[in-house]
């Protein structure tokens, strides 16, 4: 639908361009208006005029002995409304990314919502074995993601009540599983004694995984599987080689979030404790 002007409605180019302003100097601590203009292909008096908006509504600032713009503490409004975890981006993330240079094959990040499970974070724009792509975001289904059934494993009994009678009411066909009770509590209680959940083939018929619970103290913040092509390795072969590794980088992740920070820390300690299924050594 088209105004008066012919421009169409709902398309507001300066504000278009004020965002991915907004987006660029979010990448950089400080900027000059020149590598402003070249990260978003704008001309720089266009780039001086949004700068200048932006700076008198308090979302930028200017420094004038660098000659140079950055955010202003203003811009926390813009995400006043956004629940994203900042855990998942200043810790687990770059543990993952160091996972996946080591053991080359990706691994996501995953958390309970709204009865499926959101991918979070991923490596696999990492991975060159990566047959995946654009993964962020995905909501994929509890109880056929390996991520999904160590979730519910390990999730209190009065959340993982609350979850199944959710997953009851569902449409869905990939939630049927939650209404074979028995069948389900031996699963359950078999990821339990593991300390894992594994999917073969499942969500991709070319891919398989293997994932553990993010678990501090009672609560269970969300799960972290590994990926690989199902060709390549057997289940049994894929769990020789990265279950101790996934259960390590859980633990880092538990440890690094205690601390605060993003730690270095011993291999096996707290991870291994969380998980009896799993041998020391």
């Amino acid at each position: 639908m088209a105004t008066r002007g012919g421009q169409e409605r709902g398309s507001v180019r300066s504000l278009e361009r004020g965002l991915a302003l907004l987006v660029a100097m979010n990448r950089r601590k400080r900027a000059s208006v020149m590598e402003l203009a070249r990260d978003t292909r704008l001309p720089r008096p266009t780039v001086y005029r949004l700068l200048e908006t932006l700076r008198q509504a308090g979302f930028v600032a200017y420094g004038s002995s660098t000659d140079r713009f950055q955010l202003a503490p203003q811009v926390r409004a813009l995400s006043d409304g956004f629940a994203d975890d900042e855990w998942i981006t200043e810790i687990a993330s770059p543990l993952m990314a160091e996972f996946t240079r080591e053991l080359v094959w990706p691994v996501a990040l995953m958390t309970f919502d709204e009865g499926t499970m959101l991918v979070r974070e991923t490596t696999h724009q990492a991975s060159r074995l990566s047959i995946d792509s654009g993964m962020v975001g995905r909501r994929l289904p509890m109880l056929r993601t390996a991520a999904g059934r160590a979730f519910l494993a390990f999730a209190p009994d009065n959340e993982r009540g609350a979850i199944l009678e959710l997953l009851n009411h569902s449409r869905s066909t990939d939630d049927r599983y939650a209404q074979g009770t028995q069948r389900l509590n031996v699963m359950i209680k078999a990821i339990r004694a593991k300390g894992y959940a594994t999917q073969e083939r499942e969500i991709n018929p070319r891919t398989s995984g293997i994932a553990v619970p993010i678990r501090v103290d009672e609560r269970v913040l969300g799960s972290i599987s590994v990926i690989w092509i199902a060709s390549a390795l057997t289940m049994d072969e894929a769990l020789h080689r990265f279950i101790k590794p996934l259960v390590h980088l859980s633990g880092r992740i538990i440890t690094a979030m205690r601390n605060g920070s993003v730690l270095t820390s011993a291999r096996g300690g707290a991870a291994t404790e969380r998980f009896p299924g799993i041998a020391r050594g």
